[in-house]
């Protein structure tokens, strides 16, 4: 688990030191970083023995870091995400490898001194999220403390269950106060739609399999599990369910801006408890389907568009929450100053505007599934406008005074941010009226074509 600090391209020049450096000395930079402290990092993370285990998505985030400073830009297409071939995808390519490389592709245009940089820092945000493991600790590490263990809460209350679902999200500033606490921005939610679009391109089949283990699992006298799915197994086998262990993404439990994310996971909660229930093995249901003479696959086939359909929602949000919160953020900076803000209008360009440019191409990928790519589809518009501001700042920057010179730099990206501003707040109704509706509208469809799927499994196609 759908990580987080993306550095400008490599026509932004690192030859500064940012703002946010400037006030926090604790945070790397890539004009500080060297090879040997990328190193030791590197070698400090291998041998960390986490207290709270990571969560896929964090574990993404460090992997493509990690391969954008060592290998640099990740290949168009490639049949693994260790070759560097330029042959089409393979159809057998497992949904984690796909996860890998798409995750290492948002790290595109990075330079190696800035890819080590963010990984430093990840590293160290990393660390003071999940803490270190005390050696010789009265706790059996199969029996995981109270305040530690997986579904333990941390202190601003989000879900840390340890299971395979990549989106499960630890917020980068819910670390202590102290340590290497960053006034970078955290785009969470953008490094999890690589893992959003792996989950979506699951089959039927495989759906209704991993619904079976997990009703199994919950109903084992050995589960432990919660309603919350507090269980640290595997997507496939842990009981409570997938989406019982998702919390928003881009904004904080309890808060106006993490409203639309959780109307979207209380619905597909719903929609798992009910799918789950079916399998059980007991009870009125179970007597129902029987006089009915159906299966529980053939209901839960039915529901499967719908499960699909809401990831691509939940996507949609994501880059929604992102492209409003950019837009609030870049008006306070130039407002009130990064001095006050913490962040620069650099840092809102590296780590918003281009991951989100990246991430709207990446939909229409050919790998990712139908609905992702309508989705990408849906989202060009978005898309544009970051192209659109991006090109202004190096176009700007190239061609003031001939060179890429300090007033270029800022030229560029007072120009790229009225840029942005101006066509987000013009295509308004776009994001607020039009996108809300075409959601409406998919998961109204979702619903309707289940039936066919319903068939389909009752005919055992």
């Amino acid at each position: 688990s759908f990580y987080p600090v993306s550095s400008s391209s490599s026509s932004s020049s690192s030859s500064t030191t940012t703002a946010a450096a400037m006030k926090d000395p604790s945070v790397t930079t890539a004009a500080t970083v060297t090879a040997s402290e990328f190193r030791a990092k590197v070698a400090q993370m291998k041998n960390w023995t986490p207290n709270r285990t990571p969560t896929n998505r964090d574990r993404l985030e460090l992997y493509a870091l990690h391969k954008q400073a060592v290998a640099s830009d990740a290949p168009e297409t490639s049949t693994s995400t260790s070759t560097s071939t330029t042959s089409s995808p393979s159809p057998s390519t497992s949904p984690a490898e796909r996860a890998k490389l798409n995750a290492w592709k948002t790290k595109r245009g990075l330079s190696q001194s800035q890819a080590m940089a963010a990984y430093i820092n990840e590293a160290d945000r990393q660390i003071c999220t999940y803490g270190t493991l005390i050696p010789n600790t009265t706790t059996p590490t199969n029996t995981p403390n109270d305040d530690s263990g997986s579904g333990a809460r941390s202190r601003n209350g989000n879900r840390n269950g340890s299971g395979h679902a990549p989106e499960e999200h630890e917020r980068g500033d819910a670390s202590s106060g102290t340590g290497t606490s960053s006034v970078l921005l955290t785009p969470r939610g953008l490094a999890a739609v690589p893992l959003l679009c792996a989950a979506a391109s699951e089959s039927r089949g495989a759906y209704l399999k991993r619904l079976e283990q997990n009703a199994a699992a919950s109903s084992s006298p050995s589960s432990s599990s919660s309603m919350h799915g507090e269980s640290s197994g595997e997507i496939n086998g842990g009981g409570g369910g997938w989406w019982m262990r998702q919390e928003p993404l881009c904004g904080d439990p309890g808060t106006i801006s993490a409203l639309p994310e959780i109307l979207v996971l209380t619905i597909a909660i719903l929609v798992e408890r009910l799918s789950l229930h079916l399998s059980s093995t007991r009870g009125a249901t179970k007597d129902m389907l029987d006089t009915l003479a159906l299966r529980p696959g053939v209901v839960q086939s039915i529901l499967w568009p719908l499960h699909n359909v809401l990831l691509v929602v939940w996507i949609l949000v994501i880059f929604l929450s992102t492209v409003t919160g950019s837009a609030i953020l870049t008006v306070k900076t130039l407002l009130l100053g990064s001095v006050r803000t913490g962040v620069s209008l650099e840092d809102v360009f590296s780590q918003e505007i281009r991951p989100c440019k990246r991430g709207t191409a990446s939909l229409c990928a050919r790998h990712q599934a139908a609905t992702v790519r309508f989705l990408g589809l849906v989202l060009y518009p978005l898309g544009m406008v970051c192209e659109l501001a991006c090109g202004v700042v190096e176009n700007v920057n190239v061609n003031l005074n001939g060179g890429n010179t300090m007033l270029g730099q800022k030229s560029g990206l007072l120009l790229g941010s009225g840029t942005y501003l101006l066509t987000t707040f013009c295509l308004w109704w776009y994001w607020f009226i039009m996108l809300p509706w075409v959601a409406i509208g998919g998961l109204i469809m979702s619903i309707s074509f289940g039936w066919c799927f319903g068939l389909i499994e009752l005919a055992n196609i």
